[in-house]
């Protein structure tokens, strides 16, 4: 009889396994769960040096899962040299125009200035800072100031020589430029802001990225995750990231899909790396982001101040798709009959049922059983309850971006879709309740990393400032969990090794200082995120805390 490296016991044991979704005790040996069970059938298999852990009253569940994150984007992306401008530190347009103002006066010559988190949504007064405005703040320094949403990006003229930008520029396959009152580019939208983007990390160098990433690493670790996806890598930088994870004891199992904005060849073979990183698929961005008014939509986003000023969208508009239908599909076909997962990112209305035709089209063509599934469709914001019954039957999985609902409700509801659309917005619910198994993300870099947010939105569909949107679409607490964890697992094609606590997978917990299950609904956010287990080794100290206090 094989006999246990480690035992948990001790609080409230939550599996989500249906066949035994409770548990007094579990075993532990080599990383995996040994067995699952009474304290007493535990008990007899622990031998003289079996480690027991004493929950103390705490909750167990298995660690959680995210299945639509960017640890290694949110590295690059944050931190110094990055100037935050988010809302939460400067509520309005104004503060940040003078927070600009106070960094480029202590700005190094010709030193390129990158300010992150501008809110049409939550920056009172904000209106498009033209190319005039930037030149005025910064007429000797290059500077570029990007969306919280980070879908665009606007410049001023000295970043354009910064850049080599000039008239002549072409935006790459789901990239828009439009031009300033001089004819030079100034706002970039989609893939021509991420070029930018990338050029400006190059920038930042390889041991700032290094850092960071240990940093980013931490908020999931400290949020209760033990897996998540990094589910737009650059090509080529599998391996390095790869290298990067292995480079010491992994807290954070990472699964990999290469961004595929232009096509062409993926770069990694599939499933190359481990249960610690590994690649399964390949992502492509169809529209854009519902705060920076460029998702295709069958009825217009509202008309007033924000939009029109704010985000600079015409009267009545229905945004856009990043691609055309028939080069989705051709891009789809090719990597799903190449045997990749396809992941495809789609907020409105109209360019979820372009994506659904592409992936009906590519299930006829290659066959069902060939799919390397399930297909995803990511955020999946304006989505319409027929156009779920058509993904339940076509075995599309939807992973809902619930925070949105959390930071953006209230701009949602009153100045971008309207009351009925807000309260439809993520309709996770109803996925839920037809059969799909879905999962909820933060999208970090866009939100940090916040399972209890999730949980609290798709229990009480409430914002951060306690509004209410679509009651309708609440669900248990049960129901909820398994969207951060075996449903989770499932879209990451993991499901086998993670997700729930069962014999003879990882041995990857979460510990928490209450059962969320009996926790009060009102008082989710309350809930503290004590630690995480991953292979049966702590991420932490709490066990040894514990065991002195």
């Amino acid at each position: 009889m094989k006999t246990a490296d480690r035992i948990f016991f001790g609080g409230p044991i939550r599996t989500m396994d249906p066949a035994k979704p409770i548990a007094e005790a579990v075993a532990v040996r080599e990383g995996r769960v040994l067995a699952v069970g009474s304290k007493a059938d535990i008990e007899r298999l622990a031998a003289a040096d079996t480690i027991r852990s004493d929950l103390g009253g705490r909750a167990m569940l298995p660690g959680f899962v995210e299945a639509h994150s960017h640890p290694m984007m949110s590295a690059l992306a944050w931190g110094d040299p990055v100037v935050d401008i988010r809302a939460v530190h400067e509520p309005t347009f104004s503060a940040v125009i003078a927070k600009m103002r106070r960094r480029v006066a202590k700005a190094k010559p010709d030193e390129i200035i990158w300010f992150l988190g501008l809110d049409p949504q939550l920056h009172e007064g904000m209106e498009e800072p033209s190319r005039e405005l930037l030149d005025d703040i910064a007429p000797n320094n290059p500077i570029v100031v990007q969306t919280i949403n980070f879908h665009g990006v606007f410049i001023n003229t000295k970043a354009l020589a910064a850049f080599g930008i000039g008239a002549d520029y072409k935006p790459p396959l789901g990239g828009k430029v439009f031009d300033a009152a001089d004819g030079l580019p100034w706002k970039f939208a989609e893939t021509s802001a991420w070029q930018l983007c990338n050029r400006f990390y190059v920038v930042c160098g390889e041991e700032r990225k290094k850092r960071s990433f240990e940093e980013w690493v931490q908020k999931f670790v400290r949020a209760g995750y033990t897996t998540t996806s990094e589910i737009m890598i650059e090509p080529g930088a599998g391996p390095m990231l790869y290298a990067l994870v292995k480079s010491r004891r992994n807290p954070l199992r990472i699964v990999g899909y290469e961004a595929k904005h232009l096509g062409g060849e993926v770069t990694v073979a599939r499933n190359f790396g481990d249960d610690d990183f590994r690649m399964i698929g390949t992502k492509l961005h169809a529209d854009g982001s519902v705060l920076l008014g460029n998702v295709w939509t069958t009825s217009p986003y509202l008309n007033n101040k924000m939009t029109l000023k704010g985000m600079g969208l015409p009267e009545n508009s229905t945004g856009h798709s990043n691609i055309s239908e028939e080069k989705l599909h051709e891009l789809v076909a090719k990597y799903v009959s190449e045997g990749w997962q396809m992941s495809v990112h789609a907020h409105g209305d109209r360019t979820i049922d372009m994506v659904l035709n592409v992936y009906e089209r590519v299930i006829e063509r290659v066959g069902a059983q060939k799919v390397s599934g399930p297909l995803r469709i990511e955020h999946c914001g304006i989505m319409r309850e027929d156009q779920i019954d058509r993904a339940v039957r076509l075995n599309v999985v939807c992973s809902y971006f619930l925070p949105y609902i959390h930071h953006w409700g209230e701009a949602l509801r009153d100045y971008l879709l309207g009351e009925e659309r807000a309260a439809r917005f993520a309709p996770s619910g109803s996925a839920s309740r037809k059969g799909m198994r879905v999962s909820y993300h933060c999208d970090s870099p866009m939100t940090w990393p916040d399972a209890l947010v999730c949980l609290n939105v798709a229990v009480n569909r409430s914002t951060m400032k306690g509004a209410v949107l679509g009651p309708e679409q609440r669900v248990s607490m049960e129901e909820a969990l398994k969207a951060i964890t075996i449903d989770a697992a499932y879209q990451l094609q993991m499901d086998d090794r993670i997700g729930s606590i069962a014999t003879g997978k990882f041995a990857d917990f979460v510990i928490l200082d209450r059962d969320p299950v009996v926790c009060e609904t009102d008082r989710i956010l309350q809930i503290s995120i004590v630690g995480t287990v991953v292979g049966g080794v702590d991420t932490g100290d709490f066990f040894r805390v514990s065991a002195r206090n």
